[in-house]
């Protein structure tokens, strides 16, 4: 059962991913993306997609790759969200960016918590240490108020369009980026 008080709520953990995570990794991945995108039922391209995506397989890979930041939010000894950073990922829209935020998920009973601020902000620090500035890009889809208005209100503004192909379907994204 997820902490819910807001003295709890206040003890957001923020640390790097080890393979002990991978499997409660692969399930908080698999949840948050069904509530995000599966807005109108599961079907078997969507099933597919987030059964091969998200694996303990490939949280263990990413927990043991040079050119990524794996970070994990824990409240409680339960985790409820997770921020991936890889290192060296160009975007021909924003040059002087080379760490790609991929993905910052939060539970949806903690969203508004604080728990996506400090998982963007450990992200930043890791960022900062490993190539000396904030500099960061992400893309997100433009349905996704929530995030994008998340992604605005700490700085990050939109500098292109990418799209995101799941089958047949091309989903809009935002390309944003942080340029200090």
């Amino acid at each position: 059962m997820p902490a819910t008080s807001t003295e709890e709520r206040d003890t957001i953990a923020v640390r790097p991913a080890v393979t002990a995570d991978a499997h409660t990794l692969a399930a908080l991945a698999i949840q948050v993306w069904l509530s995000t995108y599966a807005t109108e039922g599961v079907n078997d391209l969507l099933a597919r997609y987030v059964l091969g995506e998200f694996t303990p397989s490939k949280f263990v890979a990413l927990t043991e790759d040079a050119a990524a930041c794996l970070l994990v939010a824990e409240i409680d000894s339960h985790l409820v969200g997770y921020a991936l950073v890889r290192f060296g990922v160009a975007q021909p829209l924003i040059p002087s960016a080379e760490a790609e935020l991929c993905t910052l998920y939060v539970q949806e009973p903690f969203t508004g918590a604080g728990v996506g601020t400090a998982l963007l902000r450990e992200a930043r620090a890791s960022i900062r240490k490993r190539t000396g500035t904030d500099a960061l890009w992400l893309s997100v889809n433009v349905k996704n108020r929530r995030a994008c208005g998340f992604y605005e209100k700490h700085g990050l503004v939109e500098k292109g369009r990418t799209h995101f192909v799941l089958g047949e379907g091309r989903h809009e994204n935002h390309v944003l980026a942080l340029i200090p």
